[in-house]
């Protein structure tokens, strides 16, 4: 009874690091490196894959995006490997009949369908089980196989391997997600790049089009504003997600463990100690569903908070400490593993009658830029932000202790279309809103400092009720 018990909580224990791991980790392979890595603990999973579908391949077209095996050579992930029929291929049988499939070597070779475990060494154990999207539209593959009779998968170990697919399947979905991105995001560079290309060669005609290029700032401008707000939303699903994933993943645990302890009821096995593990079982699922559901209900309320300011132009009264916090967690999706650390120091008591929206896109702008352009890749820094009231004024000071800039460049950071990242996504409208938002909406002045190697600070200064103005 201890030994199950053990496994109980080494099961919980995987089960939730499997959904902490699609937050964590940025990319497919490294995420499939580390559940394989939580698998192993809980069991034997010296032999494990994941095929995905080629989604621009024919059918049966997949790549092995991670693949350990002890007795055959990976293959190469990145080359597109055309799976034999479904009757040749239980690989590609578990995708096209979207079922689980579990096979023993003596069952392999007994049946005609299935002549060959792909072109590899016959496995004497095997499960396979497809990676479903929200659509229910298959994925992929994920199989673990046993070379050696000594270890074999038990029914618990196939229910369990079942259900770790199903959490695999919603985190790959969010990962591919960011790969459709980023793809979408290199691409609008692309075309942006080719706009001002052409606008550069229609130089000579600058005069001419002042007037339609002052229009297409206040477009851009306009955009820009658009296109933060939309990034904030998308970083709701990839949010949310975790702990929606951690509670289905903890009622499918209870669903299985209900099932097996009425089984022990009905054919007499369940004593006490069973019914206490049981109800321990139930207490631990209940507290992280609380736990996680509570942490759900916080997300969406200050994304949505965060959405309505952003595309709102109406004075309203809110704390600032408060709102700074609902403003950093919108955007926990950019600062979510990034070495970049951002420190808040102000007052509980500071409120403001003044534009929401207008303080949370000079934030979001200021921490945007600093990642950007104040450090490199991978690079650990500090971003400071504090709050204080200077009588009816409030002085916000913002500072990194990124890269920094010389003279010429910090004369040129408020300018519009002007940028040091021309070819690598930026706008060059980040500062240019920036500096709208503060001497506009808010009837403030705005100062800043920097010089190379000492990062940037901004000093802001703005009526805290905006009423009186």
């Amino acid at each position: 009874m201890e030994d199950r018990l053990r496994r109980l909580e080494a099961v919980q224990a995987v089960l939730l690091e499997i959904g902490q791991l699609s937050t964590r980790c940025t990319d497919i392979v490294g995420f499939l490196r580390a559940v394989h890595g939580a698998l192993g603990r809980i069991m034997y999973a010296a032999n494990f894959y994941v095929a995905l579908n080629d989604r621009d391949g024919a059918p049966n077209a997949v790549r092995f995006v991670y693949y350990v095996d002890e007795a055959d050579t990976p293959p190469d992930p990145d080359e597109v490997t055309h799976l034999a029929s479904p009757d040749e291929s239980p690989t590609a049988w578990v995708i096209l009949n979207r079922r689980c499939l579990v096979m023993t070597a003596d069952e392999h070779l007994s049946r005609k369908k299935i002549a060959a475990f792909g072109v590899g060494t016959i496995a004497e154990h095997w499960i396979g089980c497809p990676l479903m999207d929200q659509n229910q539209q298959p994925l992929g593959a994920i199989v673990i196989q046993s070379y050696d009779k000594a270890h074999t998968y038990s029914e618990e170990d196939q229910a369990l391997f079942a259900l770790i697919a199903s959490q695999v399947s919603s985190a790959l979905q969010g990962l591919q997600s960011m790969d459709r991105l980023e793809r979408a995001v290199q691409e609008r560079t692309m075309r942006l790049d080719s706009a001002r290309a052409a606008l550069e060669r229609q130089n000579e005609a600058l005069n001419n089009a002042l007037t339609q290029l002052q229009d297409a700032q206040s477009e851009l401008v306009r955009q820009e504003k658009l296109a933060s707000l939309g990034r904030l939303v998308a970083g709701v699903a990839h949010e949310i997600n975790t702990p929606l994933g951690i509670c289905v993943t903890a009622t499918s645990h209870l669903v299985q463990e209900l099932k097996l302890t009425r089984e022990d009821l009905a054919e007499g096995r369940l004593d006490e100690e069973g019914l206490a593990m049981f109800f321990d079982t139930v207490d631990q699922s209940l507290r992280i569903m609380t736990t996680n559901t509570q942490r759900a209900a916080a997300l969406v309320r200050s994304f949505k908070q965060v959405a309505v300011d952003q595309s709102s132009e109406n004075i309203r009264h809110f704390n600032l400490a408060k709102y700074l916090a609902e403003v950093l967690l919108s955007l926990q999706p950019k600062l979510k593993g990034n070495p970049v650390k951002v420190q808040v120091d102000c007052p509980p008591d500071i409120h403001l009658d003044s534009f929401p929206g207008a303080v949370s896109q000079i934030v979001t702008n200021m921490i945007e830029n600093s990642l950007v352009h104040g450090f490199e890749e991978d690079q650990a820094g500090t971003i400071r932000i504090s709050g204080r009231l200077d009588g009816e004024h409030v002085l916000l000071d913002y500072s990194d202790d990124g890269m920094g800039m010389d003279q010429g460049l910090l004369g040129q950071l408020f300018d519009p279309f002007f940028t040091t990242k021309r070819g690598s996504g930026g706008s060059g409208l980040g500062a240019h809103i920036l500096y709208n938002l503060v001497t506009g909406p808010l009837g403030g002045t705005i100062k800043v400092s920097s010089a190379p190697g000492m990062g940037l600070h901004y000093k802001l200064r703005f009526p805290r009720d905006q009423r009186k103005r």
